[in-house]
């Protein structure tokens, strides 16, 4: 008597993915209530997955975006300037470096002493001045998107016979 039996384990595939790192940082002045001068510093990190399927022709793009806004002392965003241009380049040196440089002596602090977490920052707009408060906060989004990759159909504008030699 033969037995044949055959084992199969179904494992889902993974397919290389492809990472992109963009990060940028402004600097804003911002002139308060009471008239001093504080730096609105906003760092933005955008990291980009791509990962192609060529089984089901789909492609998958997961893009990760991290905005942080930090109200720093005119001296300390001097300081993460230089330390940013010091740390040469990479697709993270201004996070790490963000990290590694600002603490809370650096940062604004409120009437109480506290780290400033909202600052009313004053615009002369037409000579009319407003006020805009904002929030020091980290904001982070998530987008997916699959495609699927166009089909596409042959055209022949000429046929040729096929001519054999034997």
């Amino acid at each position: 008597m033969l037995a044949l039996s055959a084992i199969s384990e179904v494992k889902a595939q993974t397919f290389r993915t492809f990472q992109t790192t963009t990060e940028e940082i402004t600097y804003t002045n911002r002139t308060l209530q009471n008239g001093s001068v504080i730096v609105e510093t906003v760092i933005n990190t955008v990291v980009v997955d791509l990962t192609p399927n060529p089984v089901t022709a789909e492609s998958t793009v997961s893009t990760d975006t991290k905005k942080e806004t930090l109200f720093l002392t005119s001296a300390a965003a001097t300081a993460l300037q230089t330390a940013i241009a010091n740390a040469g380049s990479g697709s993270s040196v201004i996070s790490t470096t963000v990290a590694s440089e600002v603490d809370d002596t650096d940062k604004v602090k409120d009437s109480n002493g506290a780290v400033a977490s909202s600052v009313t920052y004053v615009e002369v707009v037409n000579g009319t001045p407003s006020f805009t408060s904002i929030n020091n906060t980290t904001v982070n989004t998530n987008d997916v998107v699959t495609t699927e990759r166009a089909e596409f159909t042959t055209i022949v504008e000429e046929t040729k016979a096929i001519v054999s030699q034997n």
